[in-house]
């Protein structure tokens, strides 16, 4: 049986990266880092669902966004209960630990697995901040304001991966996803217009 291993590389020609990190999901994915451009301490997250043919995906911001989205519209306390999980995986708390006090009350949602986007957005939500050189202070207010609403406070140094956090806060807010992304400034237009 195939496995992957830290140091191996995963991808396909010029998208052929070497790993950092691997985390396997109970479920059999795995997450893992991968070098990427940007500095040297930036990497690139993906999600494995097979080694062999190999599948994978890159989860972004909006991904997760539709999803908390769905999660809202079945079930707005479950819903709340995963923006809460994912906002102590944001202050620093491990996800496993995070994940055993609140997979119960997230149970029965549609869409990804509680612990998958836990995993998923303590990496993704790591990489913003290693990225984010600044940002307008008004837009910084802003989002503070979105944030506030929903009784959250950004942690010292975290204010690069906060827009994504705002964006889960606005559409907690009851802003649509698509103009939640909009006014994050965020491209949402397919590939290969």
């Amino acid at each position: 049986m195939k496995q992957i291993n830290v140091g191996d590389y995963w991808g396909r020609g010029r998208f052929r990266k070497q790993i950092r990190e691997i985390r396997q999901l109970s479920n059999g994915w795995y997450l893992i880092k991968t070098e990427n451009a940007k500095s040297k301490q930036d990497f690139k997250v993906k999600v494995v669902f097979a080694l062999e043919p190999q599948r994978s995906m890159t989860p972004k911001h909006a991904h997760f966004l539709i999803d908390f989205y769905g999660k809202l519209c079945a079930d707005g306390v479950k819903a709340r209960n995963v923006l809460n999980a994912i906002c102590e995986v944001w202050q620093d708390r491990e996800p496993d630990e995070v994940l055993s006090r609140y997979a119960e009350g997230c149970k029965g949602l549609p869409g990804y697995p509680l612990e998958y986007i836990l995993n998923a957005l303590n990496w993704i939500l790591e990489q913003e901040d290693i990225n984010f050189t600044s940002r307008p202070e008004r837009k910084q207010r802003e989002l503070d304001e979105i944030c506030v609403k929903q009784g959250i406070i950004a942690p010292v140094n975290r204010k690069g991966s906060q827009l994504a956090i705002s964006l889960f806060c606005d559409v907690a807010n009851g802003t649509h996803p698509v103009e939640a992304l909009l006014k994050a400034n965020l491209d949402i237009s397919p590939r290969g217009r």
